[in-house]
């Protein structure tokens, strides 16, 4: 139980800091001087993918968490 206890928190971390470069990645996207279309799409793409991997990880952990809820 303990052992998939800290999958759990691993799996929480892992998402929070997906989505937290996601939204710095997002926040600080920028179509100036010197960045190119695809430099442009290429971030945002990135970003994009990261708040999927982040929430698909927060969805993961939930269902963990009702497993182990049921389990006791």
């Amino acid at each position: 139980m303990v052992k998939k206890n800290w999958k759990i928190v691993t799996f929480w971390v892992l998402g929070t800091a997906c989505i937290l470069l996601a939204s710095m990645i997002s926040g600080h996207l920028e179509k100036g001087l010197g960045v190119t279309d695809m430099g442009f799409s290429l971030a945002l793409l990135i970003s994009f993918v990261l708040f999927l991997v982040g929430g698909l990880l927060w969805i993961s952990v939930a269902v963990a968490v009702k497993e182990v809820e049921e389990e006791s």
